[in-house]
């Protein structure tokens, strides 16, 4: 997985504009009418919740769907002031939990966070996504433009401003999207949206609230975002086109303490007794403003039935439709040119291996193209090219760290394969899926096995 790094110091935003502070709520919220968050997963309005209070730490990655370095966590006593818990979650050094929920266009998520005491300047923290093909981990984007139609997201961070503020900073956002402006020399780290506040005191328990707001047309640019702390509106920043597509929803949220070398390195050399520790409780993720805990439960002890992620459940990506094609090469290449059978496998060079319509299949959500690869040795990035005369160009999806010596299952949906070197072009959705190319980097006389290659509609 490769995080989110890099910074760009180009701030795009600005705050609340005057007169338009309260244009979005603040205070109470959707929580109001669940005391103490008691039944809150049951309004229709709320898309997940994770209060720490069921489980070990094991079944946190189970119903969430992922997590990582989970021996780094731990669940703590040390709870905020209003909480209706008895125990909140604690990472030490760095960790995440990532899940998916139904699609929406906009999303709130409300979180309580503290960090220790003595806490060392982070590198980067919880964030929103919209993803078009969902992945149970998080996708690699540091220093891309994502396309309109692929991914959008926007991280609530605390941010030091080049060390302006002490540690851990102030809260500002951390966005990745089509329009977003490259730094000095062209890359696209994410982008700034800050707003004045005070410093975050370490120590300190807060209640934080994220909000994406999609365009509303493919052409709009009335994309929105926000946060609050502690109910109060700090930063809400308009006028931004999130996405090309209605296809493109807000549907993964990212729980996320990460401290780089780097970042670690440069903190503890102002101060050696840096701890880096962040505890988390409350989740709530909505399409309504939530706001702060309200009151105490009726029953005592708050016992919520906790989110489970939609992705492992089969709710945000169609499943493949039938067979439209497939070759296991028993018989031969088929169809195939360009390369020789070699133990009931494909062999074929760094050139490539192609077919060409044999089948036709219209692009949508659901096709999907499957096939195995074997590399006797360490190879290059391994390219499959699909011509479309939609287009007028060839889409490309790019395959990297292929195991030697073994069988690598590939799959991926038609509409990841994009035009552009970097495969960061225009996407093959809605246009007819009728030939394939595979080609891969290497010496000459180097050689990758396929098998089992396979269309489903």
């Amino acid at each position: 997985m490769i995080l989110m790094s890099g910074a760009l110091a180009l701030k795009l935003g600005c705050s609340p504009a005057k007169g338009q502070e309260h244009a979005l709520p603040q205070g109470t919220g959707l929580a109001a009418a669940y005391p103490g968050d008691e039944g809150i997963e049951s309004d229709a309005r709320v898309l997940f919740i994770e209060d720490f209070e069921s489980g070990a730490i094991g079944e946190l990655g189970e119903r969430w769907g992922n997590a990582a370095q989970p021996e780094n966590m731990s669940f703590s006593s040390d709870i905020p002031p209003n909480s209706p818990g008895r125990r909140s979650l604690q990472i030490a050094k760095t960790g995440h939990l990532f899940t998916h929920m139904r699609g929406a266009d906009r999303m709130h998520a409300r979180f309580y966070v503290k960090f220790h005491p003595k806490t060392g300047y982070i590198h980067h923290f919880v964030t929103l996504w919209a993803d078009r093909t969902p992945t149970p981990w998080p996708k690699g984007w540091a220093g891309k433009k994502p396309a309109g139609d692929a991914l959008f997201s926007t991280g609530i961070e605390p941010w030091h401003d080049w060390n302006k503020y002490p540690p851990p900073g102030v809260w500002h956002f951390y966005s990745y999207w089509q329009e977003m402006k490259p730094d000095g020399v062209g890359h696209y780290w994410g982008n700034f949206f800050d707003a004045p506040q005070q410093p975050i005191e370490p120590g300190h328990w807060y209640c934080v609230e994220a909000m994406l707001k999609a365009n509303s047309a493919p052409d709009a640019s009335d994309g929105e975002q926000a946060f609050w702390v502690d109910g109060k509106l700090l930063g809400h920043f308009k006028g931004i086109r999130w996405r090309s597509t209605e296809k493109l929803k807000l549907n993964s949220f990212w729980l996320l303490y990460y401290v780089s070398e780097q970042v670690a390195k440069e903190s503890n050399g102002k101060d050696p007794g840096r701890v880096y520790e962040v505890w988390f409780d409350d989740i709530v993720v909505a399409t309504d403003y939530i706001g702060p805990v309200q009151g105490k439960p009726k029953n005592g002890k708050k016992a919520a039935t906790p989110g489970k992620s939609a992705l492992a459940q089969g709710l945000l990506l169609p499943a493949p439709g039938k067979v439209a094609f497939s070759e296991n090469f028993d018989n031969g290449p088929g169809t195939f040119r360009g390369g020789e059978v070699r133990d009931r496998a494909l062999a074929f060079p760094p050139k490539g291996v192609d077919c060409w319509r044999t089948f036709s299949v219209p692009v949508q959500d659901s096709t999907t193209v499957r096939f195995k690869l074997k590399p006797p040795a360490n190879v290059g990035q391994v390219t499959v090219l699909i011509w479309s005369e939609k287009l007028k160009d060839n889409a490309r999806y790019l395959i990297t760290g292929l195991k030697q010596g073994q069988w690598n299952q590939v799959e991926f949906r038609a509409i990841e394969a994009r035009t552009g070197w970097a495969a960061d072009g225009t996407s093959l959705d809605g246009a007819m899926l009728s030939n394939v190319k595979i080609m891969f980097e290497g010496p000459a006389d180097a050689r990758i096995l396929l098998n089992d290659f396979e269309i489903r509609e």
